[in-house]
Protein backbone atom coordinates (compact mmCIF):
# COMPACT_ATOMS: atom_id res chain seq x y z
CA UNK A 1 0.00 0.00 0.00
CA UNK A 2 1.04 3.33 -0.60
CA UNK A 3 2.23 5.56 2.05
CA UNK A 4 0.81 8.38 3.39
CA UNK A 5 3.32 11.73 3.96
CA UNK A 6 2.00 13.86 6.52
CA UNK A 7 2.69 17.48 6.65
CA UNK A 8 2.77 18.98 10.09
CA UNK A 9 1.60 22.82 10.58
CA UNK A 10 2.94 25.22 12.85
CA UNK A 11 0.49 27.54 14.26
CA UNK A 12 1.45 30.80 12.91
CA UNK A 13 2.28 33.79 15.64
CA UNK A 14 0.45 37.33 15.55
CA UNK A 15 2.23 40.07 13.77
CA UNK A 16 4.53 42.27 16.22
CA UNK A 17 4.97 46.12 15.42
CA UNK A 18 8.80 46.64 15.34
CA UNK A 19 10.01 48.47 18.10
CA UNK A 20 12.29 51.14 17.30
CA UNK A 21 15.78 50.94 18.99
CA UNK A 22 16.56 52.65 22.13
CA UNK A 23 18.49 55.03 20.53
CA UNK A 24 15.78 55.62 17.54
CA UNK A 25 13.49 56.16 20.20
CA UNK A 26 15.01 58.33 22.40
CA UNK A 27 15.95 60.52 19.47
CA UNK A 28 12.52 60.83 18.26
CA UNK A 29 11.62 62.10 21.68
CA UNK A 30 14.29 64.59 21.37
CA UNK A 31 12.78 66.03 18.63
CA UNK A 32 9.47 66.15 19.37
CA UNK A 33 10.30 67.90 22.68
CA UNK A 34 12.29 70.52 20.55
CA UNK A 35 9.34 71.00 18.38
CA UNK A 36 7.07 71.62 20.87
CA UNK A 37 9.67 73.72 22.41
CA UNK A 38 10.11 75.48 19.10
CA UNK A 39 5.94 75.64 18.30
CA UNK A 40 5.27 77.34 21.88
CA UNK A 41 8.85 80.19 22.26
CA UNK A 42 8.95 81.43 18.16
CA UNK A 43 8.31 84.69 17.24
CA UNK A 44 6.74 83.65 14.72
CA UNK A 45 2.95 82.98 14.62
CA UNK A 46 2.22 79.18 14.05
CA UNK A 47 -1.19 77.75 13.29
CA UNK A 48 -1.44 73.52 12.76
CA UNK A 49 -4.68 73.13 11.03
CA UNK A 50 -6.42 69.51 9.94
CA UNK A 51 -5.76 69.60 5.69
CA UNK A 52 -8.89 67.66 5.67
CA UNK A 53 -11.56 69.75 7.09
CA UNK A 54 -9.53 72.96 7.84
CA UNK A 55 -10.08 72.73 11.53
CA UNK A 56 -7.35 74.36 13.95
CA UNK A 57 -5.74 71.86 16.18
CA UNK A 58 -3.44 74.07 17.87
CA UNK A 59 -2.02 77.47 17.50
CA UNK A 60 1.06 79.16 19.93
CA UNK A 61 1.12 82.69 21.43
CA UNK A 62 2.81 84.56 19.22
CA UNK A 63 -0.37 83.72 16.87
CA UNK A 64 -3.45 84.57 19.90
CA UNK A 65 -1.24 88.08 20.17
CA UNK A 66 -0.76 88.90 16.20
CA UNK A 67 -4.08 87.87 16.15
CA UNK A 68 -6.08 89.04 19.35
CA UNK A 69 -8.31 85.59 20.06
CA UNK A 70 -7.93 83.58 22.33
CA UNK A 71 -7.43 79.89 22.54
CA UNK A 72 -11.13 78.97 23.30
CA UNK A 73 -12.03 81.46 19.82
CA UNK A 74 -9.45 79.39 17.81
CA UNK A 75 -9.62 75.63 18.80
CA UNK A 76 -11.60 73.86 16.47
CA UNK A 77 -12.72 76.68 14.57
CA UNK A 78 -11.32 77.44 10.76
CA UNK A 79 -9.51 80.47 10.16
CA UNK A 80 -12.09 81.32 6.90
CA UNK A 81 -15.14 81.17 10.05
CA UNK A 82 -12.54 83.57 12.08
CA UNK A 83 -12.65 85.93 9.01
CA UNK A 84 -8.27 85.98 9.97
CA UNK A 85 -8.28 86.18 6.09
CA UNK A 86 -8.77 89.22 4.41
CA UNK A 87 -8.64 88.01 0.91
CA UNK A 88 -10.32 84.36 0.83
CA UNK A 89 -8.50 84.14 -2.51
CA UNK A 90 -5.09 84.28 -0.69
CA UNK A 91 -6.32 81.16 1.39
CA UNK A 92 -7.55 79.62 -1.95
CA UNK A 93 -3.63 80.39 -3.57
CA UNK A 94 -2.19 78.85 -0.61
CA UNK A 95 -4.27 75.82 -0.72
CA UNK A 96 -3.78 75.26 -4.25
CA UNK A 97 0.38 75.69 -3.94
CA UNK A 98 0.47 72.88 -1.19
CA UNK A 99 -1.83 70.39 -3.04
CA UNK A 100 0.98 70.97 -6.15
CA UNK A 101 4.35 71.41 -4.74
CA UNK A 102 3.55 70.29 -0.70
CA UNK A 103 4.88 73.33 0.28
CA UNK A 104 4.96 77.04 0.09
CA UNK A 105 7.12 79.63 0.71
CA UNK A 106 6.91 83.36 1.53
CA UNK A 107 3.45 84.19 0.55
CA UNK A 108 2.25 87.63 1.55
CA UNK A 109 -1.71 88.00 2.45
CA UNK A 110 -3.57 90.80 4.02
CA UNK A 111 -5.24 89.72 7.79
CA UNK A 112 -7.62 90.83 9.77
CA UNK A 113 -7.22 91.20 13.41
CA UNK A 114 -10.06 90.28 15.91
CA UNK A 115 -9.94 94.44 16.76
CA UNK A 116 -10.54 94.96 12.95
CA UNK A 117 -6.65 95.97 12.48
CA UNK A 118 -5.82 95.09 8.95
CA UNK A 119 -1.84 94.15 8.48
CA UNK A 120 0.76 92.14 6.19
CA UNK A 121 1.96 88.58 6.57
CA UNK A 122 4.84 86.38 5.26
CA UNK A 123 3.19 82.50 5.53
CA UNK A 124 5.54 79.57 4.90
CA UNK A 125 3.06 76.40 5.47
CA UNK A 126 4.13 72.50 4.74
CA UNK A 127 2.01 69.55 5.28
CA UNK A 128 2.82 66.82 8.29
CA UNK A 129 1.39 63.63 9.12
CA UNK A 130 0.39 64.09 13.04
CA UNK A 131 -0.83 60.72 14.70
CA UNK A 132 -2.28 59.26 11.14
CA UNK A 133 -3.68 62.81 10.00
CA UNK A 134 -2.71 64.53 7.28
CA UNK A 135 -1.95 68.12 8.83
CA UNK A 136 -0.69 71.57 7.87
CA UNK A 137 1.49 73.68 10.24
CA UNK A 138 1.18 77.59 9.08
CA UNK A 139 3.78 79.97 10.06
CA UNK A 140 3.18 83.58 9.49
CA UNK A 141 5.37 86.51 10.46
CA UNK A 142 3.51 89.70 11.23
CA UNK A 143 5.99 92.45 8.59
CA UNK A 144 3.14 95.17 8.28
CA UNK A 145 5.42 97.41 10.21
CA UNK A 146 8.64 96.27 8.14
CA UNK A 147 6.53 97.42 4.94
CA UNK A 148 5.02 100.55 6.13
CA UNK A 149 8.97 101.55 7.03
CA UNK A 150 10.15 100.23 3.45
CA UNK A 151 7.27 102.22 1.64
CA UNK A 152 8.25 105.20 3.72
CA UNK A 153 12.42 104.94 2.94
CA UNK A 154 10.57 104.43 -0.82
CA UNK A 155 8.77 107.94 -0.71
CA UNK A 156 11.48 109.37 1.30
CA UNK A 157 14.44 108.03 -1.37
CA UNK A 158 11.54 109.76 -4.85
CA UNK A 159 11.14 112.61 -2.87
CA UNK A 160 14.83 113.21 -2.25
CA UNK A 161 15.21 112.27 -6.17
CA UNK A 162 12.65 114.73 -6.86
CA UNK A 163 13.79 117.22 -4.53
CA UNK A 164 17.12 117.20 -6.40
CA UNK A 165 15.98 117.50 -9.59
CA UNK A 166 13.89 120.47 -8.32
CA UNK A 167 16.77 122.32 -7.29
CA UNK A 168 18.84 121.59 -10.32
CA UNK A 169 16.11 123.17 -12.09
CA UNK A 170 15.28 126.07 -9.81
CA UNK A 171 19.43 127.26 -10.14
CA UNK A 172 18.91 127.53 -13.71
CA UNK A 173 15.73 129.54 -13.78
CA UNK A 174 17.36 131.72 -10.49
CA UNK A 175 20.40 132.47 -12.64
CA UNK A 176 18.02 132.91 -15.36
CA UNK A 177 16.41 135.63 -13.69
CA UNK A 178 19.09 137.33 -11.89
CA UNK A 179 21.08 137.50 -15.25
CA UNK A 180 19.02 139.30 -17.17
CA UNK A 181 18.57 142.57 -14.97
CA UNK A 182 22.18 142.06 -13.77
CA UNK A 183 23.33 142.49 -17.40
CA UNK A 184 21.29 145.14 -17.87
CA UNK A 185 22.74 147.32 -15.44
CA UNK A 186 26.07 146.49 -16.57
CA UNK A 187 25.62 147.63 -19.49
CA UNK A 188 24.12 150.72 -19.01
CA UNK A 189 27.01 151.21 -16.31
CA UNK A 190 29.23 150.62 -18.88
CA UNK A 191 27.34 153.22 -21.60
CA UNK A 192 27.67 155.77 -18.87
CA UNK A 193 31.12 155.06 -17.85
CA UNK A 194 32.02 155.33 -21.50
CA UNK A 195 30.08 158.78 -23.07
CA UNK A 196 30.42 160.52 -19.80
CA UNK A 197 28.78 163.64 -22.07
CA UNK A 198 25.57 161.87 -22.78
CA UNK A 199 22.58 164.24 -23.63
CA UNK A 200 20.87 165.01 -19.91
CA UNK A 201 17.79 163.42 -20.89
CA UNK A 202 19.37 159.97 -22.17
CA UNK A 203 21.24 160.18 -19.27
CA UNK A 204 18.57 160.30 -16.63
CA UNK A 205 16.61 157.55 -18.77
CA UNK A 206 20.02 155.28 -18.78
CA UNK A 207 20.36 155.65 -14.80
CA UNK A 208 16.12 154.90 -14.68
CA UNK A 209 16.81 151.77 -16.34
CA UNK A 210 19.56 150.80 -13.55
CA UNK A 211 17.21 151.53 -11.09
CA UNK A 212 14.27 149.55 -12.82
CA UNK A 213 16.48 146.32 -13.29
CA UNK A 214 18.28 146.71 -9.84
CA UNK A 215 14.32 146.80 -8.41
CA UNK A 216 13.74 143.49 -10.12
CA UNK A 217 16.80 142.27 -8.88
CA UNK A 218 15.88 143.25 -5.34
CA UNK A 219 12.18 141.26 -6.36
CA UNK A 220 13.91 138.28 -7.29
CA UNK A 221 15.96 138.43 -3.81
CA UNK A 222 12.77 138.78 -1.93
CA UNK A 223 11.04 136.06 -3.67
CA UNK A 224 13.83 133.27 -3.36
CA UNK A 225 13.77 134.72 0.99
CA UNK A 226 9.82 134.28 1.37
CA UNK A 227 10.08 130.58 -0.65
CA UNK A 228 13.03 129.54 1.66
CA UNK A 229 10.44 131.20 4.75
CA UNK A 230 7.36 129.45 3.70
CA UNK A 231 9.35 125.73 3.00
CA UNK A 232 10.23 126.06 6.54
CA UNK A 233 7.47 128.16 8.28
CA UNK A 234 4.36 127.26 10.53
CA UNK A 235 1.92 130.10 11.12
CA UNK A 236 -1.14 130.21 13.15
CA UNK A 237 -4.32 131.73 10.91
CA UNK A 238 -6.19 134.16 12.20
CA UNK A 239 -8.83 136.44 11.36
CA UNK A 240 -7.50 138.89 8.18
CA UNK A 241 -8.34 142.38 7.81
CA UNK A 242 -8.18 142.03 3.85
CA UNK A 243 -9.12 146.07 3.54
CA UNK A 244 -6.35 147.41 4.84
CA UNK A 245 -4.28 144.31 3.46
CA UNK A 246 -5.21 145.33 -0.18
CA UNK A 247 -4.37 149.22 0.81
CA UNK A 248 -0.59 148.40 1.62
CA UNK A 249 -0.10 146.87 -1.88
CA UNK A 250 -1.36 150.17 -3.40
CA UNK A 251 1.31 151.38 -1.50
CA UNK A 252 3.94 149.01 -2.34
CA UNK A 253 2.88 149.25 -6.22
CA UNK A 254 2.43 152.99 -6.07
CA UNK A 255 5.22 153.58 -9.12
CA UNK A 256 3.91 150.47 -11.46
CA UNK A 257 0.85 151.78 -11.20
CA UNK A 258 1.44 154.98 -12.04
CA UNK A 259 3.75 154.70 -14.89
CA UNK A 260 1.20 152.04 -16.28
CA UNK A 261 -1.75 154.18 -15.89
CA UNK A 262 -3.39 151.47 -14.08
CA UNK A 263 -7.29 151.63 -12.74
CA UNK A 264 -8.21 149.19 -10.15
CA UNK A 265 -11.55 148.16 -9.21
CA UNK A 266 -12.19 147.29 -5.32
CA UNK A 267 -15.19 146.56 -3.65
CA UNK A 268 -16.52 148.26 -0.75
CA UNK A 269 -16.58 145.17 1.67
CA UNK A 270 -14.68 142.16 1.66
CA UNK A 271 -15.68 138.75 2.96
CA UNK A 272 -13.51 137.52 6.64
CA UNK A 273 -11.31 134.88 6.23
CA UNK A 274 -8.24 133.38 7.65
CA UNK A 275 -4.94 133.76 6.71
CA UNK A 276 -1.31 135.03 7.60
CA UNK A 277 -0.75 139.16 7.12
CA UNK A 278 2.34 138.87 5.28
CA UNK A 279 1.86 135.84 3.19
CA UNK A 280 -1.15 137.03 2.67
CA UNK A 281 0.14 140.64 1.27
CA UNK A 282 2.32 138.55 -0.79
CA UNK A 283 0.01 137.16 -2.90
CA UNK A 284 -1.84 140.21 -3.78
CA UNK A 285 1.53 141.93 -4.64
CA UNK A 286 2.17 139.47 -7.25
CA UNK A 287 -1.19 138.95 -9.11
CA UNK A 288 -1.65 142.34 -8.93
CA UNK A 289 1.95 143.09 -10.23
CA UNK A 290 1.04 140.64 -12.97
CA UNK A 291 -2.15 142.28 -13.85
CA UNK A 292 -0.04 145.50 -14.28
CA UNK A 293 2.32 144.22 -16.86
CA UNK A 294 0.00 141.37 -18.69
CA UNK A 295 -2.89 143.90 -18.53
CA UNK A 296 -4.20 145.66 -21.49
CA UNK A 297 -2.87 149.43 -22.62
CA UNK A 298 -3.94 150.89 -20.18
CA UNK A 299 -4.51 148.10 -17.17
CA UNK A 300 -7.80 147.70 -16.11
CA UNK A 301 -7.74 145.80 -13.00
CA UNK A 302 -10.79 144.18 -10.57
CA UNK A 303 -10.07 143.00 -7.37
CA UNK A 304 -13.39 141.03 -5.76
CA UNK A 305 -14.26 137.99 -2.84
CA UNK A 306 -17.01 135.77 -2.55
CA UNK A 307 -17.96 132.96 -0.43
CA UNK A 308 -17.92 130.00 -2.25
CA UNK A 309 -20.52 126.91 -1.60
CA UNK A 310 -17.94 124.76 0.41
CA UNK A 311 -17.21 127.98 2.72
CA UNK A 312 -14.32 128.93 2.02
CA UNK A 313 -13.14 132.38 0.19
CA UNK A 314 -12.44 133.85 -2.73
CA UNK A 315 -10.30 136.03 -3.68
CA UNK A 316 -9.24 137.36 -7.38
CA UNK A 317 -7.45 139.87 -9.73
CA UNK A 318 -9.19 140.61 -13.45
CA UNK A 319 -7.44 141.94 -15.94
CA UNK A 320 -7.91 143.32 -19.51
CA UNK A 321 -4.85 141.57 -21.08
CA UNK A 322 -4.47 139.07 -23.74
CA UNK A 323 -5.04 136.15 -21.53
CA UNK A 324 -3.57 132.42 -20.84
CA UNK A 325 -4.22 130.12 -23.51
CA UNK A 326 -6.03 126.62 -22.09
CA UNK A 327 -2.97 124.44 -22.58
CA UNK A 328 -0.84 126.77 -20.33
CA UNK A 329 -2.56 127.24 -17.66
CA UNK A 330 -2.34 123.96 -16.64
CA UNK A 331 1.62 125.06 -15.82
CA UNK A 332 1.02 128.17 -14.70
CA UNK A 333 1.86 127.79 -11.37
CA UNK A 334 4.36 125.01 -11.62
CA UNK A 335 7.39 127.27 -12.43
CA UNK A 336 9.96 124.25 -11.52
CA UNK A 337 8.66 122.03 -14.25
CA UNK A 338 11.78 121.18 -16.82
CA UNK A 339 11.00 123.25 -19.90
CA UNK A 340 8.12 124.76 -18.52
CA UNK A 341 5.99 127.04 -20.39
CA UNK A 342 5.90 129.70 -17.81
CA UNK A 343 9.29 130.68 -18.46
CA UNK A 344 7.87 131.77 -21.87
CA UNK A 345 4.74 133.79 -20.79
CA UNK A 346 7.26 135.73 -18.02
CA UNK A 347 5.35 134.81 -14.93
CA UNK A 348 8.38 133.96 -13.75
CA UNK A 349 9.06 132.14 -9.93
CA UNK A 350 6.20 134.55 -8.10
CA UNK A 351 2.92 132.19 -9.08
CA UNK A 352 4.97 129.08 -7.91
CA UNK A 353 5.58 130.80 -4.68
CA UNK A 354 2.41 131.74 -4.61
CA UNK A 355 1.08 128.50 -5.03
CA UNK A 356 3.24 126.86 -2.19
CA UNK A 357 2.39 130.00 0.27
CA UNK A 358 -1.53 129.81 -0.38
CA UNK A 359 -1.77 125.86 0.48
CA UNK A 360 0.37 126.47 3.59
CA UNK A 361 -2.96 128.40 4.75
CA UNK A 362 -4.88 125.52 3.63
CA UNK A 363 -6.32 126.76 0.22
CA UNK A 364 -5.60 127.18 -3.45
CA UNK A 365 -4.94 128.85 -6.41
CA UNK A 366 -5.60 128.96 -9.95
CA UNK A 367 -6.61 131.09 -13.14
CA UNK A 368 -9.56 131.10 -15.94
CA UNK A 369 -8.90 132.21 -18.63
CA UNK A 370 -10.52 132.34 -22.43
CA UNK A 371 -7.28 132.61 -23.99
CA UNK A 372 -9.09 135.18 -26.56
CA UNK A 373 -7.13 139.14 -27.29
CA UNK A 374 -8.62 141.79 -24.49
CA UNK A 375 -10.62 139.08 -22.42
CA UNK A 376 -8.35 139.13 -19.61
CA UNK A 377 -7.33 136.76 -17.10
CA UNK A 378 -8.79 135.71 -13.74
CA UNK A 379 -6.17 134.97 -10.92
CA UNK A 380 -7.85 133.28 -7.87
CA UNK A 381 -6.90 131.72 -4.38
CA UNK A 382 -8.90 130.80 -1.69
CA UNK A 383 -8.54 130.96 2.13
CA UNK A 384 -10.79 129.20 4.58
CA UNK A 385 -13.49 130.92 6.42
CA UNK A 386 -13.48 132.42 10.32
CA UNK A 387 -16.65 130.26 11.18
Amino acid sequence: MPTTTRRTTRPTRPTRRATPPPATAEALRLSEEKFAKAFRLSSDAVLISSFVDGRILDANDSFYRTSGYTPEEVIGHHTAELGIWRNLDDRAKLLMALQTHGQVRDMEFEFRAKDGRIGLGLASAHLIEIAGEQCLITIARDITAQKQAEEKLREYTAGLQASNAELETFAHMVAHDLKSPLSNIVGFAELLRAEPDFPADQRQEYINRIARNAAKLHNIIDELLLLAQTRKAEVELLPIDMERIVAEVQVRLAFPINEAQAALKLPRTWPAALGYTSWVEEVWVNYVSNAIKYGGQPPRIELGGKKLSNGYIRFWVRDNGHGIPPKEQAHIFTAFGKKSRVRATGYGLGLSIVKQIVEKMGGQVGVESSGLPGKGSTFYFTLPPID
